[in-house]
C-alpha cells in the first residue's frame, strides 16, 4: 500500500509542475487580454526617458550615488508579468518564519522592476509618467539601477531597496504627497523588510 502511495506521488510531482507552467501562462494570457498600444508604450518611454536626466541629477545631490549618465532601457509589462517576474526572481524577499511585517513589501501589488542583468526598468502598463507618483516609481528604480552600474555592494539582496524608499519617499514630499498615502507604504515596514536578518 505504502508504495502504491509513492508511486502516486511520484507520477503526481512529475505532472504538476507542467501544469502549473501552463495555469500560469493561461492566467498571464488572461491578465493581459488588453495589449499595450504601441503608442502607449513610446509615450511612456519618452516621458521617462525626459525624465531620467533630472532623475539622476536629484538622486546625486540628495542620496550618496553617482551620476552615472548611462541610461537604462524602459519597458512597459503587464501587471502579471509584473508579479511573475517579482515570484521568480530568486531574491529572497520573504521571511522564511512568515513574519507578516516582512513580507509587507513582498505581497503589495508589483508596479515596476528593475532588471540588473539587462540593466532594464520594467514600469506598469498603467504608468504614464505624467503624476508626481508615477514619477517616484521611476525615482525608485533608478537607484537600483545607479547601484547596479556604480557596482555597490549590500549585505543582502533587500538591504538595496531602503534607499529606494527614501528617495522615492522624498521625490513625493516635493509635492506634499507620502509614500504611505500614494502607495500604502510605511517607513516603518520599508526599515524592517529592508533588514538582513539571517
Amino acid at each position: 500500500m505504502f508504495k502504491q502511495f509513492l508511486a502516486i506521488a511520484a507520477v503526481a510531482a512529475s505532472i504538476l509542475p507542467t501544469g502549473y507552467e501552463a495555469h500560469c501562462r493561461d492566467l498571464e494570457a488572461s491578465f493581459s487580454a488588453r495589449p499595450i498600444s504601441l503608442a502607449q508604450e513610446s509615450d511612456a518611454r519618452r516621458r521617462a526617458a525626459d525624465l531620467l536626466d533630472e532623475i539622476v541629477a536629484w538622486l546625486s545631490q540628495n542620496f550618496d550615488l553617482p551620476a552615472i549618465k548611462e541610461h537604462p532601457a524602459i519597458e512597459l509589462a503587464s501587471n502579471m508579468r509584473l508579479a511573475m517576474m517579482r515570484a521568480t526572481d530568486g531574491v529572497p524577499s520573504q521571511n522564511p518564519a512568515g513574519n507578516n511585517l516582512l513580507n509587507g513589501l513582498s505581497q503589495r501589488q508589483v508596479v515596476a522592476l528593475y532588471d540588473n542583468k539587462s540593466k532594464t526598468i520594467l514600469l506598469s502598463e498603467d504608468w504614464t509618467g505624467t503624476s508626481p507618483a508615477d514619477q517616484s516609481v521611476l525615482v525608485h528604480e533608478m537607484v537600483h539601477h545607479l547601484q547596479n552600474v556604480a557596482g555597490l555592494k549590500f549585505e543582502c539582496p533587500r538591504a538595496r531597496e531602503k534607499m529606494a524608499y527614501l528617495a522615492q519617499a522624498k521625490w513625493l514630499e516635493r509635492f506634499d504627497l507620502s509614500l504611505e498615502h500614494e502607495f500604502d507604504v510605511d517607513m516603518f515596514t520599508v526599515v524592517i523588510s529592508s533588514a538582513c536578518i539571517y
